[in-house]
């Protein structure tokens, strides 16, 4: 199991990304850091901000991962299920801002201008 875990992080994200920072960032802009883990009028919960279709896309793509939406509200859980819906949506050799902006917008986040504005936000926290 860990074997094919690996192997959908590292066909999703060039060895050279790391995607650690781009985590914290996200985790800044969609929960003020675990603060608010309610939002988009309770359509998305914890610290990433997940809606059950982007949940439910994740599990979908990668069955290993099991739980429940509500497991959403675990940072670490969370981060499993963003690197699934990742895998199944970036292009191959995605850049951290087609990452971001999947997140932000759906399967082709990355091609809509309605997620430049998260991204902009994205890279203040990066610095």
């Amino acid at each position: 199991m860990f074997g094919l875990i690996l192997s959908t992080v590292l066909c999703i994200v060039p060895p050279s990304v790391d995607t650690r920072p781009l985590f914290d960032a996200m985790y800044a802009v969609e929960s003020n850091r675990g603060k608010n883990l309610v939002g988009d009028g309770g359509k998305a919960i914890g610290p990433y901000q997940i809606w059950r279709e982007y949940w439910q896309d994740a599990v979908e793509h990668d069955k290993s991962i099991g739980g429940e939406y509500k497991d959403c509200m675990d940072k670490a859980y969370t981060e499993k299920i963003i690197r699934a819906y990742w895998a199944r949506y970036a292009p191959k050799g995605a850049t951290v801002e087609q990452l971001a902006r999947i997140h932000n917008g759906g399967p082709r986040g990355h091609k809509h201008s309605a997620t430049v504005k998260y991204w902009q936000k994205i890279v203040k926290e990066l610095k």
